[in-house]
């Protein structure tokens, strides 16, 4: 997306750096008359393909830190958004962006390319290109460093748990302290993929065994969250619910991280609760407001 002056957004952030102030972005933050308290800048890009929509990123930040974001920095969400690794889009999470941000929390709900056109390996680089994007310009966005959470639902959350762990485990090169991982109904080790019971998981097993071969178990050795266990593995607030086929794989987590003496609070709502299906943070129901709640709740103990 260009501005009016036609000038790529990446570029223009960079001109922001450079004129060191804040009235250079005021142009392009918008309010949202549902959350007057959170300023917004949205498809900002984060690679030199400043036109693709599956390369940007939406910033969402507290108002009192927006008017002085040289001079404030807050605890920042690094948002992961979930479908399958192939589908959904970053503007479905608005809205929780901005719950985030009502709490005092910087917000970069990120876009990312998608299999089937791109793999999962593309897709876990586009994540880590847009946080070190943002870590880079952390003055520009109100980004503190040693205040990092990494959240997402469904595959997102199987993302931002493997980017977390994978930064603890020295494994990525990236300069921030992680104060937590966010993990809405999840899956954390791919080796389930074929026998958990949710109904595209058997589907992506097939299409990983077709594209890799002998490899698979290597495969899904490197890009599975447990692999990376250790007891050095980041605090994480775990949610699901009963009625949703990939809430075992929460409880298996919540049960590894036990068994390593890592921080963690869960939340699994029982099968009578059916506002607890899979999505359920994108629903406006009880579930979602409970699992908010008490995550906000985790979230402040973070930080």
């Amino acid at each position: 997306m260009s501005n009016k002056n036609n000038m790529p957004l990446n570029v223009l952030t960079e001109l922001m750096l450079n004129r060191g102030g804040t009235n250079a972005i005021l142009p392009f933050i918008k309010t949202d008359k549902s959350a007057p308290n959170v300023r917004s800048i949205y498809n900002i890009p984060y690679t030199s393909d400043s036109e693709n929509p599956f390369l940007q990123f939406d910033w969402h930040c507290p108002a009192s830190v927006a008017e002085i974001v040289y001079k404030a920095k807050a605890p920042t969400v690094f948002y992961i958004h979930g479908g399958a690794w192939s589908s959904a889009d970053k503007k479905i999470y608005s809205r929780l962006s901005k719950d985030f941000a009502e709490q005092g929390f910087v917000v970069i709900n990120m876009n990312f390319r998608l299999m089937p056109e791109y793999d999962l390996h593309t897709h876990y680089q586009d994540c880590i290109a847009c946080i070190k994007y943002c870590l880079n310009k952390n003055d520009l966005f109100g980004i503190d460093r040693k205040r990092v959470f990494f959240a997402g639902d469904s595959s997102g959350a199987h993302m931002a748990s493997l980017i977390g762990a994978r930064i603890n485990d020295n494994k990525i090169s990236i300069n921030c302290k992680i104060a937590g991982l966010l993990l809405f109904y999840g899956i954390y080790d791919l080796n389930h993929l074929e026998t958990v019971h949710f109904r595209i998981c058997n589907k992506l097993h097939n299409g990983f065994k077709n594209a890799f071969g002998e490899r698979l178990k290597r495969f899904y050795r490197d890009y599975s969250p447990t692999t990376y266990l250790s007891r050095h593995f980041p605090p994480c607030f775990i949610t699901a619910g009963e009625v949703d086929g990939l809430h075992t794989e929460s409880i298996m987590l919540s049960n590894l991280l036990d068994e390593y003496k890592v921080q963690h609070s869960t939340l699994i709502f029982p099968k009578n609760r059916k506002d607890g299906r899979h999505a359920f943070v994108n629903l406006m129901n009880n579930a979602r407001a409970e699992a908010l709640n008490q995550m906000f709740e985790f979230m402040r103990e973070k930080i």
